[in-house]
Formats: structure tokens, sequence, C-alpha cells
């Protein structure tokens, strides 16, 4: 029996939905990305949602609007995909980077010290749907009048304590869509807007600069072709509507795991009580490669987190992230996903109690 370190289905919905895009010629961008941006919108409880081919793009989208260009730095957290960083270092800006604090979100009181005069953007980063300290953050970030991007591409359907969605806050907010997520389109991402002023200037970036390409003739926004298309949005309307049952199967999974592995093993926290999706079951293990490679021989999947960005040499991040280190050595990806069938737990912490049993921790 071989278990998947991730599991999301596309069930008979999602195919059916493709196959009358397809019908329809509904295949380009065009109005079921326009009627799936508007259920992302009601969602999340926002004005406005524009859709991107993925994430790192939803990124990008949103440090174009907001301005970022050469010369220009960003602060996020030291704990995030590469991708945060890339989106910022391919239009000219320098990335700079604070430590994590226990929960592996950027630790706000670190920010301060890190800001520059050519600080441009705050980009907190809520890695596996655990909240940063928004508020604080908010506060810092008026202070030093400087705007912010949320990068909550691991935390689509998660709330802070306010009850607020993450990715909600700031100027604009991004997502992913992709496959190793609580809602996909195969690929994909989101920005979220609060104003009709930014949702234009995000889909008119997204699209060369214009609304309409065969209308318009006036070109004068630097911009780009982030279009989305139809069959990927008749998957997303199909996935939206069964949001709620893989969240639960999210957050059922977690409490499985913990229920099974006691006190024995530390996992990164997440305060679901207070809206937090663990959209990941991730355990803090010394000897993580072993371990991995040892439920790899039993036909068990896992996977490493990201490597923190300190640790990806081009990026030229220098100093000392002495939590952001912790994270980076030790963490296990467990079997997960929104449709990870919840019996597969007992079986993966069976041969969990039997790899620490060889090794005499038992």
């Amino acid at each position: 029996m071989r278990i998947n370190w991730w599991n999301i289905e596309l069930g008979e919905e999602e195919q059916e939905a493709i196959a009358r895009a397809i019908a329809t010629k509904h295949i380009a961008q065009g109005e079921i990305t326009e009627e799936f941006e508007e259920r992302l919108a009601r969602y999340l409880n926002v004005p406005y949602a524009v859709a991107v081919p993925n994430g790192t793009q939803a990124l990008s989208l949103a440090y174009m609007a907001s301005g970022l260009g050469v010369g220009d730095e960003i602060i996020t957290s030291n704990r995030t995909f590469v991708a945060t960083a890339h989106a910022a270092l391919l239009l000219g800006a320098k990335i700079r980077v604070v430590d994590v604090k226990d929960n592996q979100t950027l630790d706000e009181k670190l920010l301060e010290n890190a800001i520059t005069k050519q600080t441009k953007l705050i980009v907190p980063v809520h890695m596996n749907g655990i909240a940063s300290n928004m508020d604080s953050i908010a506060e810092i970030a008026k202070t030093h009048n400087l705007q912010i991007v949320e990068d909550a591409c691991q935390a689509f359907g998660s709330r802070d304590k306010s009850g607020k969605f993450l990715g909600t806050f700031g100027r604009f907010g991004c997502f992913s869509l992709g496959l190793a997520k609580i809602l996909t389109t195969g690929q994909g991402g989101v920005v979220v807007a609060h104003t009709r002023e930014d949702c234009e200037l995000l889909k008119r970036i997204r699209n060369q600069g214009v609304f309409d390409v065969r209308k318009e003739r006036d070109y004068c926004l630097k911009a780009y072709n982030f279009k989305f298309n139809d069959m990927q949005a008749a998957i997303g309307i199909e996935q939206l509507k069964k949001i709620d049952v893989k969240i639960a199967n999210s957050i059922a999974l977690y409490e499985a795991y913990r229920k099974e592995l006691g006190g024995r093993v530390e996992f990164l926290e997440s305060d679901i009580a207070n809206g937090e999706i663990p959209m990941r079951c991730i355990i803090m293990v010394k000897n993580n490669r072993a371990l991995k490679e040892y439920l790899q021989t039993k036909g068990i999947g896992t996977s490493y987190e990201s490597p923190s960005l300190n640790h990806c040499v081009h990026l030229g991040i220098c100093g000392e992230y002495p939590k952001s280190e912790r994270f980076h050595n030790e963490m296990l990806i467990l079997p997960s996903g929104p449709n990870q069938d919840l019996k597969n737990v007992a079986i993966v912490c069976d041969v969990i109690t039997q790899w620490w049993q060889n090794k005499g921790e038992s």
C-alpha cells in the first residue's frame, strides 16, 4: 500500500464542469473566470478577487500594483517559500528578512530595526495557515508609511482571532490555488483588493495594461500577461463548493495525528479554536531525514518544508536567524491534504512508533 504525502481529489463534478466549459467554448479567460472571482470574493468577504495562473504571479501582480521596482526593498519572513522573494527580485527589488516566532510567523518585534529608506512593502507570510500578528504589523506599516502585501498562499480559509480571513488585512492579499493547497485549480492564484481602483489596476496589469486588447490601443502601463482561464475556473467553482468539507477533513487529520502520537513528538501548532487551518500536518524531528527515509521504505510519502530564505544563496541574505534555523532543519510534513484518508493516520503513526522502537527511543 502506498500513502502519498498529499491527497486532494477532483471528482466527477470537476470533470463535468471542464467538459461544459470546453463544449461551450469557455476556454480562455471569460465569464466563468468572472464567476469564480465573484464567488471567491464573497467567500473571503472582500469586494474584489482577481485570478491569475499561480501564486507566484499573484505576488508579482500585487507587487507591481504596489509600485515595487528597482532599488526598493521588501521585508518579509525568513520562513517562506522562495516565490515570496523571487516575485520581488525579478522586479529589481531587494529582499530583507526577519526571523520568526515559535509559530513560524514573522516576528513583528524585529520589523522596525529592518526598515530602511528603501523599504516599500512589508510582506507577512501566513505559513501553513498560521496567522501573523496583523494588528501589530499594520500599526508599524502605518507609522512608517509602508504598504502591506500579505502572502496567504498557504492560508486559504484560515482566519485570525478576530474572525477575519488571512490575506484580507493588507492593501493586497495573495493566495495560491496549486495542487498542494486546500483549494486547487491545478495551478492558479488569486489577489484580493478592497477598492475598485485597485481592482481595476490589478486587472490592467494582468492584461498588458488594458482591459481588452481587442478594443483598446492605449498601452501606457508597465504590465504583463497574468490571465487565468475558464477551464481552471470551472474546476475552482466546484472545489469552492466543497471547501467546508475540505477544511473539516484537514482539521480532523491534524487532530488525529496529535491524538495518535500523544506528547511524543512536537507539532507545528495551529490555533484551530480561533480559525487557523493546518493545511499540512507538520512535526519537528531533529533527525527528520532518517525518519523520512524510513517511512519511504514502508511506502509512506512525506515531504520537507521549504528552505529558509537565508539558505537560498542567490538572494544574498546575511545574518543569523536561530528560530528559522530550527524550522529549516527539523520540519517534516506527514501525509496530509484535504482528501487524505483519516484511516491512514493510524498506519503512519504505527510506523513512526516502530522507528522510535528500533532506535530505542520509546
